[in-house]
């Protein structure tokens, strides 16, 4: 039997807004943390108090985004109430209340949605679901022929989708069963606002643009842009009084090691190499290698180092060869930083890298993701890709200064030719045995 009992939950102004409209089709474009899960929750349980639907529908990306949702977001509210009122049923992924219920489905199965009819639905992380459009089309959609569904479909952008289709119709005053609202992250007035902006300092401009302004991008995913206007270094000999900073990332099962060295007195990047299946005697040598040859004069480049697991031991091998070693443990947030600098320097053209064929696939490959269990950005290749090169590149960036000094003379022995030419010429002065093979593959800019 349905009961009149109120809750003490209420949606600021700019989330409630979303709810009042008469439109059938609300679409939200929104950044992170505006808050528009929790005002769903709170719309659903508000609405089924009051008797305003019998039939209500929740969509999200996966099912341990629904659990937490419930323990988050409704739990507490339902517990002030009798329990005669309500339940939980987990397994079902279902809330009865007051007379009510609330499907909870994953959009990873659109079909458990198929042939059920709603008069009250919410489509969450709308963004990155609806990049299935068959969910949308095939299974949501259609639900709604012979219900006055109120569907409200929202999330954060994630390039022009389907969200951004449906948003479109919103706009436009020809479609008034459609309505379209945006909000940024500093919409909600709970926010911190100046950790937001702390965030969005190491931010590369589309990730602040999509994730944080809510807009809608089309080269969503890439984390480097404008790249090729800064591939205009050149290899370049060793100067005395430069210092060098060597970026390496070591080689994992069918991954390449890479060695990136930078001129840290003009941010160029002066030497690169590309290698795999060599056992680590002969990487360590090498290493060792390029490092004393790219020397200020007295002392060998700094080699930054990916120290996570194996590198352990060749951090200790190259410290006892007089190498300075900067090892670093990658964490996912360590990782995010090193990321987001590098991409923030290409972007204002703070350093410049040789123009190798292997360094723009990769950059033009990697991507990033915000990732659905802890919605923090991520940064990866896609499957089947590398990312050995941006990894070397981002820990030798990780050390360069912010402001440099332009050299006043020109380099007295710049080597104006091939790479393949120069990587031979320096070989032969720090004694490495280098296969053939790896010239064939890394030999011309």
């Amino acid at each position: 039997m349905e009961q009149e009992i109120q809750l003490p939950i209420k949606n600021f102004p700019k989330q409630q807004s979303i709810f009042d409209s008469p439109a059938r089709f609300k679409i939200v474009a929104k950044g992170r943390r505006f808050g528009l899960t929790k005002g769903a929750a709170n719309d659903f349980m508000k609405c089924a108090l009051e008797g305003k639907f019998k039939k209500g529908l929740w969509v999200d990306v996966v099912n341990s985004n629904i659990d937490k949702y419930i323990e988050r977001y409704f739990i507490p509210h339902l517990n002030k109430l009798p329990r005669t009122m309500w339940e939980w049923r987990k397994q079902a992924k279902m809330i009865t209340l007051n007379g009510a219920y609330i499907d909870f489905r994953s959009a990873d199965t659109p079909e458990t949605m198929e042939g059920f009819g709603y008069d009250k639905a919410f489509l969450n992380e709308a963004g990155i679901i609806l990049k299935n459009e068959y969910l949308w089309d095939n299974a949501i959609r259609p639900m709604f022929w012979d219900y006055p569904c109120q569907t409200v479909i929202g999330g954060t952008p994630k390039g022009k989708g389907k969200l951004f289709e449906l948003a479109e119709r919103g706009k436009d005053s020809n479609q008034p069963n459609y309505d379209f609202f945006t909000f940024t992250s500093f919409d909600n007035p709970f926010i911190q606002t100046d950790l937001i902006k702390e965030d969005m300092a190491s931010m590369p401009d589309r990730v602040v643009q999509q994730e944080i302004y809510a807009q809608f991008l089309e080269d969503t995913g890439v984390v480097f842009r404008n790249f090729m206007e800064i591939m205009d270094a050149e290899p370049q000999r060793p100067m005395t009084g430069h210092r060098y900073i060597m970026g390496v990332d070591l080689a994992k099962v069918e991954d390449f090691t890479v060695l990136t060295v930078y001129d840290a007195g003009n941010n160029r990047q002066v030497y690169q190499d590309r290698f795999n299946k060599i056992d680590w005697g002969m990487q360590k040598a090498r290493i060792a290698g390029i490092a004393k040859f790219y020397t200020d004069g007295t002392s060998p480049a700094s080699v930054v180092i990916d120290a996570t697991g194996l590198g352990d031991p060749i951090v200790e091998d190259l410290a006892r060869m007089g190498i300075p070693v900067d090892p670093i443990k990658f964490t996912n947030d360590q990782k995010r930083q090193l990321i987001e600098k590098l991409s923030n320097w290409i972007e204002t053209g703070r350093i410049h890298m040789l123009n190798i064929p292997e360094t723009r696939t990769e950059l033009t490959n990697f991507t990033y993701d915000i990732s659905e269990t802890t919605d923090r950005v991520r940064y990866e290749a896609p499957v089947g890709f590398h990312d050995d090169i941006v990894i070397a590149h981002a820990l030798a960036v990780w050390r360069l200064n912010v402001k440099f000094i332009e050299p006043t003379e020109k380099p007295k022995t710049l080597i104006r030719l091939s790479y393949e030419k120069q990587i031979k010429e320096q070989a032969q002065e720090v004694d490495l045995e280098i296969p053939e093979s790896t010239w064939n593959e890394w030999g011309a800019i």
